[in-house]
């Protein structure tokens, strides 16, 4: 499989393209308490791509529903990568 790129997020939901250095602890390293925000591109691929690699996602498919999922369903409240990450590990399974 290509690797999947945040020019691969669904076309259907507006994100934020701002740039963010790739060594920036929003997108790299281990998630933390950094704040998540969840309509910018960067950073919701990167909770995309470690989240796929918890669950072992591999198919496209799987990964743009993911993203589907954090714009309609991840909870408010989910306000950094821990938590978001935390959500989607406890909730996959009813998607």
């Amino acid at each position: 499989m290509k690797p999947f790129k945040v020019t691969d997020l669904p076309k259907s939901i507006n994100y934020q393209m701002t740039q963010i250095p790739s060594d920036n602890a929003k997108v790299s390293g281990s998630p933390d308490k950094t704040p998540f925000n969840r309509r910018e591109a960067a950073e919701v691929h990167y909770l995309i791509t470690r989240f796929a690699s918890v669950k072992r996602l591999k198919l496209k498919k799987s990964l743009v529903k993911v993203a589907e999922v954090i714009h309609s369903d991840l909870p408010e409240e989910a306000n950094t990568q821990i938590e978001a990450l935390k959500w989607l590990q406890a909730n996959w399974n009813k998607y």
